[in-house]
């Protein structure tokens, strides 16, 4: 196991609320939907959305997705596959999310000019390339008490600061385990986080806001991020005096079923009441 401190917490953050799509509704339009609920809740209620930073978590159905939310099931403690595989950071540009923009470092990084070291692997494209329920089952908006323009600020530094934290080689670990290259283990184990979560890790921490309490950063991932937003709600709100606020919809789990009975499967236990006839 993975060492992280547990919340104390007895309770989920109350500004965390399942919030399901609706029949045809794109990612983008779930999160545009799911900000404006969040907009009149409790904790965002009558603040500047200036005032906040969202980030939004992504659960995939391909198979890397698969390898990487089976990887994170080590901070769990029923050791299920996490519901996650990636986090974004959001931009929304103006008041509205539908033209919203998004920054990543994703594990494929995509052909073109910009060579992957100049910007430490750092990506930004359209909210609506990641609009397909059925490739991003699983999603989640999260504001943050921070400044947008205060991230935005330390995002610039840390494009340029690869001695802070190098993404690429984050991206190099996961891609040798995610693809099964030699005897490569669990980068997580070896503290190397998921690339955007490292990221994120990073900047939020250069505008004095630990995202994560309890794990090291360079060992960032969603799951933990997801982890400390629904628990660590008291120490959020001793440090800021807010909480983080969310909305999720998570349809896509793994069919596990663990077997019947004291240490016997059901097929076990049938086959042993076979043979007793």
């Amino acid at each position: 196991m993975l060492r992280q401190a547990r919340s104390g917490s007895t309770q989920a953050n109350r500004e965390f609320h399942e919030y399901l799509h609706t029949s045809g509704e794109t990612n983008s339009q779930w999160i545009e939907r799911a900000a404006m609920d969040m907009s009149t809740a409790k904790a965002m209620a009558n603040q500047k959305p200036d005032d906040w930073t969202y980030i939004a978590l992504l659960g995939g159905s391909d198979t890397v997705s698969f390898r990487l939310r089976v990887a994170q099931s080590h901070l769990r403690r029923d050791m299920l596959p996490s519901y996650w595989s990636d986090v974004i950071l959001i931009e929304p540009q103006g008041a509205s999310f539908s033209a919203a923009l998004t920054v990543h470092v994703p594990l494929s990084q995509p052909g073109g000019a910009a060579f992957p070291a100049r910007e430490n692997g750092v990506i930004i494209r359209p909210l609506s390339d990641f609009d397909s329920v059925d490739n991003f089952p699983n999603i989640a908006l999260i504001a943050l008490p921070v400044p947008h323009a205060e991230i935005a600020k330390r995002l610039e530094t840390f494009k340029r600061a690869r001695s802070t934290l190098d993404a690429l080689e984050h991206v190099l670990r996961w891609l040798a385990f995610a693809w099964g290259v030699t005897r490569t283990s669990n980068p997580l184990h070896e503290n190397y986080g998921i690339p955007s979560a490292c990221m994120l890790e990073t900047v939020f921490a250069a505008a004095s806001f630990d995202l994560t309490p309890g794990l090291e950063s360079r060992a960032s991932c969603p799951e933990a991020i997801w982890s400390a937003a629904k628990y660590w709600h008291d120490y959020f709100e001793k440090a800021t005096g807010k909480v983080p606020s969310g909305r999720f919809d998570h349809p896509h789990r793994y069919p596990i079923v663990e077997p019947k009975g004291p240490g016997r499967s059901s097929a076990s236990a049938k086959k042993a009441r076979a043979g007793k006839r």
